[in-house]
C-alpha cells in the first residue's frame, strides 16, 4: 500500500495530513472486521443453559474448551448459580434481575475457580431486557508444579515403615496433574483416611497449603500430617443384652486384645453380631480419644435385640414359579440356648415347601453349626419331583469375604416325568464348598466379583443308589464403565460325574429362567424325554448385561444370555437369548423386570420376581 511505503522514504514524499488520516481510517474499517472475526473464532458456539418463564441466559467459552469440559461446566453454572435459582422464583423483579446480572460474573469467576480456572474473565451483556449473555474467558487449567507430603509422629518409626511409604506414595495430586478443589479435598481426605484405618485412629492435618499463581497458573502444595500415636486393641465390652446371656453371645467378639487397631476390625466385628440374625442394630465404637495405658483403646459394642419371637407373611409373584404365599415362623432363642430356629411354608403354583433351619451360634473356634430339613415338591416342564432332605453343616470363615463350608445330607426323592413313568430315588452325599466375595457394596454392588462353588459327594452305595459327584461353581461380577452405566457379568458350571445309573433329579442340571438363560421358560433347558424336560449331567449359562442408570434410582438395561443343559458335554448346545428390561435400586436390592426373547423358540417372554412382607 502507497501509505506504508512512505514509512521509508524521504521526508518531501510524506503524505498530506488529510491523505494519511483517509488512509488510516480506511486500514481501521478493514481491520475492525477481521479483529471480530479472530475474536468470535476464539469463542465457542452460544449454549444456552437455563430458561425460565421470562428470564434467559446464555454462555460463551473459549473455542478450545474440550466439548466434555464445555457440558460439565454448562451443569456446572446451571446448578450452582444464584440467577438460575431465582429465575424459576414467580416473584422476580426487574431490579432483582439486574442486582443478579451484576453479581453473576464474579459468581462465575468464582465458581469456575473451583475446577482449577483461577483468572476468568466475564462480561456481562443484555441484548433485550430479560435476555442476558455471559462471555467467559477460560485460561488453562492450573497445574500441580510441586508436591511435599511430610508425615510425622510415631509412624516415623521402623515398626511403621510399610503403612508410611504407602501412605507416602498413595498421594493423588502429582506433578502436571490438573489441580481441582475436588481433587485436593479428596486427596487430603484419602490421605488421612489411610492412616485413620490402619493403627493411627487419631492422626490429623498439622498443615494444609496450595499456593496458586494465576499468572503462570502453577499450584504449589505443601501438607503435613502428624500420625498421633501407634493404637492397639484393648477389651471389648459388650451392652444392651437382655435375653441372651454374655456367655453365648462373647464368642461372636472377632478382635484380639493387643492386636493393632484396624477400622476394618470394627466392620468385621459389627458384621459378626449382625449374621446372626439376633439384632436389629449393633453400634462398634473404639475409644481412641481416651486411650489406656500402652495405647490400647477398648471397644464397646453396643446391641438392640430384636423380639424372641415373630411371624411373618409375604405374597408375591415371579414369572419361574407363579404367584406365592409364604409364611415364616422365627424364634431367635428356641430352648432359651440362643439358637436361632427359622421355619417357613411357601405356597407357589408351580413350587411348594416347608422348610425348617436351625442356626448355632458361633464358637469358640470361630465355627457356626446349623440342621437342615425341609420338603419340596416342583412341578416344572413335565416333571414332578417330591424331595425330602435332612442335613447339617458346619461353617467358618468371613462371610463377607471367605467362607468355607462342609455337611452331610440324606436325600429321598419321588420323581413323576410326563405323568408316565415314575421313580423313587435316595442319596446320602457329604458337601464342601467355598464363598468369595469383593464387592465395594453388600446390598447394591456396582464393583467387584463374586464366587460361589459346591462339590457334593455320594460314597456310600448302601444307602444311596449309585456313586457321583456333583461339582458345580457359579460367578459374578460388576464392574462400572462411567458413573452411571454398570458392566454385569454372570457364568455358571456344573458336572455329576460317577456310575450310579440313577442320580436323583435334585442333582442334576436344567437352565432357562430369571437369573439363568432369559427368553425360555424356567427350567426349559434339559434334556427331552417324551414331553418333558428332565436335567442333565452337565450346564454351562452365562450373561452380559449393561444397565444404564437414568437416575439414582432407575436404570435401563440391555442383556445377552446363554447356555442349556444336557446329559455329556459332546450334546451341549447352548442357545440364546437376549432383550431389554428395567432395574429399580430398592433398599433391599435391585429389583428388575426384562423382555427377552428366546432365539431357539422365536417367543419373547416377560420375566420380574416381585414381593412383599407383612
Amino acid at each position: 500500500m502507497p501509505w506504508l511505503l512512505c514509512l521509508i522514504t524521504p521526508t518531501r514524499y510524506f503524505p498530506q495530513p488529510h491523505t494519511f488520516f483517509y488512509l488510516l481510517l480506511t486500514a481501521l474499517i478493514i481491520a475492525t472486521p477481521l479483529a471480530m472475526a479472530q475474536e468470535k473464532t476464539k469463542d465457542s458456539d452460544w449454549f444456552q443453559v437455563k430458561q425460565g418463564n421470562t428470564y434467559q441466559t446464555r454462555f460463551s467459552l473459549n473455542s478450545d474448551t474440550p466439548p466434555e469440559n464445555k457440558a460439565y461446566l454448562g451443569e456446572l453454572l446451571e446448578k450452582h448459580l444464584t440467577l438460575h435459582e431465582s429465575m424459576q422464583n414467580p416473584r422476580m423483579n426487574e431490579g432483582e434481575w439486574r442486582r443478579l446480572i451484576q453479581k453473576t460474573p464474579q459468581e462465575i469467576n468464582d465458581l469456575l475457580a473451583t475446577e482449577g480456572y483461577f483468572k476468568v474473565k466475564t462480561v456481562a451483556y443484555q441484548p433485550a431486557p430479560h435476555i442476558v449473555e455471559f462471555h467467559v474467558h477460560l485460561p488453562p487449567q492450573a497445574k500441580v508444579s510441586k508436591v511435599s507430603v511430610l508425615l510425622t509422629g510415631e509412624i516415623q518409626q521402623p515398626a511403621h515403615k510399610e503403612i508410611l511409604e504407602t501412605a507416602s506414595k498413595s498421594w493423588p495430586l502429582q506433578v502436571n496433574n490438573v489441580f481441582t478443589q475436588q481433587a485436593w479435598t479428596a486427596a487430603k481426605r484419602d490421605l488421612l483416611a489411610s492412616l485413620l484405618q490402619a493403627e493411627f485412629p487419631n492422626a490429623k492435618i498439622t498443615q494444609s497449603q496450595a499456593m496458586v499463581q494465576p499468572l503462570t497458573q502453577e499450584v504449589s502444595i505443601n501438607i503435613a500430617v502428624d500420625s498421633g500415636p501407634a493404637v492397639r486393641f484393648g477389651k471389648v465390652n459388650i451392652h444392651g443384652l437382655q435375653h441372651y446371656p454374655e456367655t453365648l453371645i462373647r464368642p461372636l467378639n472377632t478382635i484380639k486384645a493387643g492386636d493393632p487397631y484396624r477400622q476394618s476390625e470394627l466392620l468385621l466385628l459389627q458384621n459378626s453380631f449382625m449374621s446372626t440374625g439376633k439384632f436389629s442394630q449393633v453400634d462398634v465404637v473404639a475409644n481412641t480419644q481416651a486411650l489406656n495405658s500402652g495405647n490400647t483403646a477398648d471397644v464397646d459394642v453396643t446391641v438392640r435385640e430384636m423380639e424372641e419371637k415373630s411371624v411373618r407373611i409375604g405374597v408375591g409373584a415371579s414369572t419361574n414359579t407363579g404367584a406365592r404365599t409364604v409364611f415364616n415362623y422365627t424364634d431367635r432363642n428356641l430352648f432359651n440356648r440362643g439358637l436361632l430356629w427359622d421355619s417357613s411354608i411357601r405356597l407357589e403354583q408351580r413350587l411348594q415347601a416347608a422348610t425348617s433351619n436351625i442356626n448355632f451360634l458361633m464358637d469358640e473356634k470361630g465355627y457356626r453349626d446349623s440342621i437342615q430339613n425341609s420338603l419340596t415338591r416342583t412341578d416344572l416342564q413335565g416333571q414332578i419331583t417330591t424331595a425330602l432332605q435332612n442335613g447339617v453343616r458346619r461353617y467358618w470363615g468371613q462371610p463377607r469375604k471367605f467362607e468355607q463350608f462342609i455337611g452331610a445330607n440324606l436325600l429321598y426323592e419321588y420323581l413323576q416325568v410326563d405323568e408316565v413313568t415314575s421313580q423313587f430315588n435316595k442319596a446320602a452325599t457329604v458337601t464342601y464348598g467355598f464363598n468369595l466375595r469383593q464387592l465395594d457394596h453388600q446390598q447394591a454392588p456396582t464393583k467387584g466379583w463374586i464366587l460361589n462353588t459346591q462339590f457334593q459327594l455320594s460314597p456310600f452305595e448302601r444307602i444311596s443308589d449309585g456313586r457321583f459327584l456333583q461339582s458345580q461353581a457359579r460367578a459374578q461380577a460388576f464392574y462400572p464403565l462411567t458413573s452411571s452405566t454398570q458392566w454385569l457379568g454372570r457364568l455358571e458350571v456344573g458336572s455329576v460325574n460317577g456310575s450310579a445309573s440313577k442320580v436323583p433329579a435334585t442333582y442334576l442340571f436344567r437352565a432357562g429362567g430369571d437369573q439363568s438363560v432369559r427368553g425360555y421358560g424356567f427350567q426349559s433347558l434339559g434334556v427331552n424325554e417324551g414331553g418333558a424336560t428332565v436335567g442333565g449331567r452337565v450346564l454351562l449359562t452365562g450373561s452380559s448385561e449393561i444397565v444404564q442408570w437414568l437416575t439414582p434410582s432407575w436404570g435401563a438395561a440391555v442383556f445377552v444370555d446363554f447356555g442349556n443343559a444336557a446329559n455329556s458335554w459332546k450334546d451341549y448346545d447352548p442357545v440364546l437369548g437376549y432383550g431389554l428390561g428395567a432395574r429399580f435400586r430398592s433398599p433391599i436390592g435391585p429389583v428388575g423386570v426384562d423382555i427377552a426373547y428366546g432365539e431357539e423358540t422365536k417367543e419373547y417372554r416377560l420375566h420380574f420376581n416381585l414381593g412383599v412382607n407383612f
